[in-house]
């Protein structure tokens, strides 16, 4: 079995499905299980239920191919991230290959962190930005966040960020380049706070990252951290995507 497994799909197909003759969208929603059909239901705004639905879906897609050892190469194996890119999924894919087998019941622990029940040794995440959702399944405790259709925000880094994450973001001139870092080092936050089941607000002075001299990637600056978590990055179509896995559960 690979250690993880990263997906990603764009859910445009079912914006443009419930917006228009539905068909996409209903084969996918009879696909899902009970409990997030319900929660489908319960979403007032369209956008949040094509991102619950195709969440659905990938998790799914995600499960059975990362069980399987149905993808090989990429982001399935070992390997840094930095420079590779996700496994893409599409949505009629992901519809057309649904297996119910591969709904694992979920539930939510302290702080909200989804788990499968009666899994013990498997692991999921999932994230969204715009028109994108990701998800992770793992061998392993895992977060992941994508991030990139968000202003950025100078006062954020400023506020939360270390002095040393911070000065990384500025040695440069380059606005774009600042963004990115700044980018960067939020997803990172985000998918730490996800691995460890804490919360953003509770981790977000916990770990800090610099750049990892022997790659173009970034690594924990906490020698003992980076001892017990892995940092997986990549980018997608100017999304920035970010993983972390631990080596301990929580």
């Amino acid at each position: 079995m690979t250690q993880f497994l990263i997906s990603i799909m764009d859910i445009t197909p079912l914006s443009d499905s419930l917006s228009g003759d539905k068909a996409l969208y209903d084969k996918a929603f009879k696909l899902v299980p009970g409990y997030r059909q319900q929660k489908i239901c319960n979403l007032k705004n369209d956008a949040a239920k094509c991102r619950s639905l195709a969440a659905g879906l990938l998790l799914n897609y995600t499960t059975r191919a990362f069980i399987s050892g149905s993808v090989t190469g990429s982001l399935a194996d070992n390997t840094p991230l930095a420079k590779k890119l996700p496994f893409p999924v599409t949505v009629s894919d992901a519809a057309s290959t649904y297996m119910q087998e591969y709904d694992y019941e979920t539930a939510c622990g302290t702080n909200g962190k989804p788990y499968f029940k009666g899994h013990a040794n498997l692991y999921f995440n999932l994230s969204h930005s715009g028109n994108f959702a990701v998800c992770i399944v793992a061998g392993m405790p895992c977060g992941i966040d994508v991030e990139g259709n968000r202003p950025f925000k100078p006062s954020v880094a400023k506020r939360f960020f270390s002095e040393t994450e911070y000065h990384w973001i500025y040695d440069t001139e380059n606005v774009s380049v600042q963004a990115e870092r700044f980018f960067r080092l939020w997803t990172l936050k985000e998918a730490y706070a996800k691995a460890t089941g804490n919360g953003i607000a509770a981790e977000i002075y916990a770990a800090s990252y610099v750049p990892d001299t022997d790659s173009d990637g970034l690594c924990f600056a906490d020698s003992e951290t980076a001892a017990h978590f892995q940092i997986k990055e990549a980018e997608y179509n100017g999304l920035r995507i970010a993983a972390v896995l631990s080596d301990s559960a929580f």
